[in-house]
């Protein structure tokens, strides 16, 4: 179906606007907000697959292992057809069927060489070459599917790029025109500035040091509990919580399992009572919680991955490390508690750069040269759009 996206005033989408397409993720309600404020939006494409489709992709790609079934699924070539199928029916259906698409992700082919406008995390070859689980295919299934993505960025009008390794891969693995690729980053979800201000922490308190994220083993999980247990031998009393994950480990001293956390207050809570945010990722495109750990103002330690040296420069905004390397996580940490002084004013500059660069208002700016060219903006507001 297609799905207004805000009334225009005579119940039908103004012309030379857009259709916006999503696979669901975090981030696509505030980029989507962002271009409605600006922009008219002809509708949204929910191009899901119906519960037939779903049976059959499902039927197709069956693994034992959960995990790779899931992976198989979503790089289906089937699963792709029949949402490219879909799409077409919900565009030929739409206010505007010869609106610019504007997709999350490279979800489906838009028919009759028009093309999509993409915002792409990162491509699949980054992904294989940084973390393999995430590439479930092999052979000629595998040629099939680098065929078929690279023949979508090809055709794309543009690509908005969430980080120039992602901008690189384009154009250097995909044979993409650097002119039609921006990098145009992402921006922290919610209200910047919203949580409570960091708590005063008492002369010679124990340390804490917050984990969050969903992929326990992607995100660095295993590295970090070596490294906590270094932190431990120079802060006995050094606490590790982690929060969006239950990882199957034995208790280890000063590790709080906190699993899933709904309640924004309480999380908000950990930001306040943190003295090091530290997310060792493995591969990452561009985490949004490293954004809101340093709209916190939290000291940052992460890994140079993917998409991470664009938001945090390494002793300008936080500490960056080798991923997949425990000891320099470790030094990195103990560095960081054994130096609030330095680590507090990195935490400022990250805070700081995340209000003035790392916003959907931001990005969308950056977006704004090539959606100018193709739907009228609605308020007809400036932009300045920062190329990198």
């Amino acid at each position: 179906m297609v799905v207004e996206v805000g009334p225009a005033p005579t119940g039908v989408a103004p012309p030379g606007g857009l259709l916006l397409a999503s696979r669901g993720d975090a981030l696509t309600p505030f980029l989507f907000a962002e271009i409605h404020r600006r922009y008219p939006v002809s509708g949204v494409l929910q191009t899901d697959l119906t519960q037939w489709q779903r049976l059959a992709v499902a039927a197709a790609t069956f693994r034992p292992s959960r995990v790779q079934w899931a992976e198989q699924f979503y790089k289906s070539g089937l699963g792709h057809a029949l949402r490219s199928r879909n799409a077409e029916a919900l565009r030929r259906r739409s206010p505007d069927p010869l609106a610019p698409v504007l997709q999350v992700h490279a979800l489906f082919d838009v028919a009759g060489g028009a093309g999509s406008l993409l915002y792409v995390d990162c491509t699949h070859r980054q992904s294989a070459a940084g973390w393999a689980p995430w590439n479930p295919l092999r052979g000629r299934a595998l040629e099939r599917w680098y065929a078929r993505e690279t023949a979508a960025y090809r055709s794309a009008r543009h690509i908005f790029a969430f980080s120039s390794a992602t901008r690189d891969s384009l154009v250097g693995e995909y044979g993409v025109e650097p002119g039609r690729v921006t990098v145009v980053w992402a921006g922290a979800n919610g209200d910047p500035g919203r949580g409570p201000a960091r708590e005063d922490r008492a002369p010679g308190a124990a340390p804490n040091l917050l984990f969050i994220g969903n992929d326990f083993a992607r995100k660095g999980g295993p590295d970090l509990l070596v490294a906590f247990a270094e932190v431990r031998r120079r802060f006995p009393g050094a606490t590790l919580r982690l929060v969006g994950t239950r990882p199957d480990v034995p208790a280890q001293p000063g590790v709080e399992v906190l699993g899933r956390i709904h309640d924004r207050e309480h999380v908000d809570r950990l930001y306040a009572q943190a003295d090091v945010f530290v997310l060792p990722s493995i591969f990452d495109p561009l985490p949004l919680v490293l954004l809101e750990a340093m709209d916190r103002g939290v000291p940052i330690v992460t890994t140079a991955s993917c998409g991470i040296p664009d938001v945090v420069r390494d002793q300008v905004e936080g500490r960056l490390v080798p991923p997949n390397d425990p000891r320099a996580l470790a030094e990195a940490l103990v560095r960081s508690l054994a130096d609030p002084a330095s680590s507090s004013s990195m935490a400022a500059t990250a805070r700081a750069r995340v209000r003035e660069e790392f916003t959907w208002e931001r990005v969308v700016d950056r977006m704004a040269p090539v959606l100018d060219e193709l739907a009228r903006p609605v308020a007809g507001r400036g932009s300045d759009p920062s190329p990198r």
